[in-house]
Parts: structure tokens; sequence; C-alpha cells
């Protein structure tokens, strides 16, 4: 079992117990167009999931999953102050075109399009769940990332966001980022990862949060797809020849247990995130993967989310984000 990790947060003086609120684009062979074989979506354990390129993205695209998502987009910005991203692009350099990776429902491509009218953006999923009025200078694709990029013209920004079990071969998916960056032209990632760690305290004997974060990274590296994989992101893009890359270190707790009233907010956030979400990430890989019965993941769930709702309870998931430039 690993060491607990202490990051050196003050936990908020605790009242669980009588806490009540706490109860309860291009021609590319591998681009496909939005038709009946894609919109009909695998059913499966009660949710529904991409049909392009069936099974290999193992959480869900239904209504429930695209309201979490565009919650966990709040998440992000209230990470970042509001900003859309952290790379210090220069005011004077002209964003002709963007990539948003993994769109999912178009939220951050449609805010970034928005903000930059002048800027054609181009946002990349497997399902087409994004909406249907869009700003005009945005388009969105469904295609797959793994696979070779045709893109016909190269972009000044690409954005990855949450990508995690996404991707088998991220070092694969950052060389085609670089060779369809613009001369100078940017990267950022923003990613969570696992295991869930422990700022202070231990785990409750038998801990259920525990198992949960080790068997959700075991399914993952079974699926080749680590769940820690952004701990590499850094070295890798340095690897491939980008310039100038920094990685930044953020905390997101798993409820309101930080004193610091940022902190205390995120965690809150993720709370519900979380809540919202255990189902969506782990019914696939528990099921498919691990070969759990629905009923047993759903029973099992119930007790990770009082861990999770628990303030005594310090633990808190680190998010990597890495940024650098190709030369000029």
């Amino acid at each position: 079992m690993a060491e607990p990790q202490n990051v050196g947060l003050e936990a908020e003086a605790d009242d669980y117990e009588n806490d009540s609120a706490l109860r309860g684009e291009g021609n590319a062979s591998s681009t496909a167009s939005i038709n009946s074989n894609i919109t009909k979506y695998r059913e499966e354990n009660g949710r529904t999931y991409h049909a392009y390129k069936d099974g290999k993205y193992q959480y869900p695209n239904d209504e429930r999953e695209n309201d979490r998502l565009n919650l966990q987009h709040h998440l992000c910005n209230l990470t970042f102050d509001g900003k859309l991203f952290t790379a210090p692009i220069p005011k004077e350099k002209r964003l002709h075109r963007v990539l948003d990776i993994g769109t999912g429902t178009g939220i951050w491509a449609i805010d970034f399009a928005d903000e930059h009218p002048e800027t054609k953006v181009l946002g990349v999923d497997l399902s087409p769940i994004q909406p249907s009025f869009i700003p005009p200078n945005l388009i969105f694709q469904i295609n797959d990332l793994e696979e070779p990029w045709t893109f016909s013209e190269k972009f000044d920004f690409i954005y990855s966001r949450m990508m995690i079990g996404s991707v088998a071969d991220f070092p694969r998916l950052f060389k085609q980022c670089f060779d369809n960056l613009s001369n100078g032209g940017w990267i950022e990632t923003f990613e969570i990862s696992f295991p869930v760690l422990l700022n202070d305290g231990e785990f409750p004997d038998n801990s259920a949060l525990k198992k949960w974060s080790d068997l959700f990274m075991e399914g993952c590296e079974k699926l080749g797809r680590p769940a820690n994989s952004a701990e590499l992101y850094k070295s890798q893009l340095e690897a491939i020849g980008f310039v100038d890359v920094v990685e930044t270190k953020y905390i997101w707790p798993s409820n309101r247990w930080p004193k610091d009233r940022k902190l205390k907010e995120l965690g809150a956030w993720q709370l519900e995130n979380l809540i919202s979400g255990i189902e969506a990430f782990s019914m696939a890989i528990f099921t498919r993967v691990l070969g759990w019965t629905k009923l047993e993941v759903d029973i099992f769930l119930g007790n990770v989310k009082k861990e999770m709702k628990d303030t005594r309870i310090h633990v808190y998931w680190n998010i990597f984000v890495v940024y650098g430039h190709k030369p000029e």
C-alpha cells in the first residue's frame, strides 16, 4: 500500500456528524459522418455508450453523463479562476486554428469560440453529443484521434482535457499533435491522476474508497490505458520536441474538508462531480474488465459514496496541467 502523502493542507474543524447536507473537418478515412450507425448507441447496464468504434471509450454518453461533463467544466474553470487555459500564449500571436481533443459535450470549444471569434475552432470526439446551436467559427467532427491524423491545415493551439482512460499511447498522440501544430504552436493538457491520495490521517479499515481507486487503476491498466498517465506528460512532450514545457499540479479535494476557502469550494464541486459520475466512471470497467455484476457494482459504489462524503477522510486527487510549444 502506498504511503500517505501529505501536501500540507489544513483541514477545517469537522462537524461531520451534524452535517445533514452531506447525507443523503478533413476527408480522412477515419472520419465518420453522423448517421444512423453512429447515433444508434450501445445500451448496457442502464447507460448508453458511443457506437462509433464501439467499446473503445469506457464511459457513457447519455444525458446524465453529459450534464456531469458540463458541471466538470465549471470545476475546471474554477480551478483556473475563470480562464479556459493557462499556457502563456503571447497576446499578439494570432490563433488561426484551434483543436479541442476529446471535446465531449463541446462546452470548452464553445466557450473558446465565443471568446475568440477570429479563430476557427474544431472539436473532435467519438460521440456526436454536441449541441447544434454553436458559434459560427466552431465545427464538431466525429473522429478517432488514435488513428493517423489527416487534417489539411495545421493548428496554432491544441487543447486536451480529461482524457484519462481514453488513450492507449500518449506519446503517439503527442507526436501527432506536434506534427499538426504550426511552428510556435502551443499544446496544453489538463488531466486528473490516480490513485486517490491521503493528506493526513488514515483510510478507514477496509476502505471502499481506497479499494475503488485501486480497482479503477487495475481495470485501466488491463485496458492498456493507465489512470496515472498524466505523471509522464511533461517528459513525453519534451522527448517529442516541445520546448518551454511547464507542469503545474493542482489539487481537487474529495469534499469540503480543506480549511482554505478556494479548496473548500473546489472540494464541494468535486464531490458533486464524483457522486453524480462515479457510476459512469466505474460501470464499464468493473463489469467488462474486472468481471463484476451490475448489482455488485451498485452495492459497492454505495459504500464508496459514503466515504467520499465523509469530511473526516482527507483525500484528494492531483490535477496535472502541462503546456509547451513547438519551436519556431
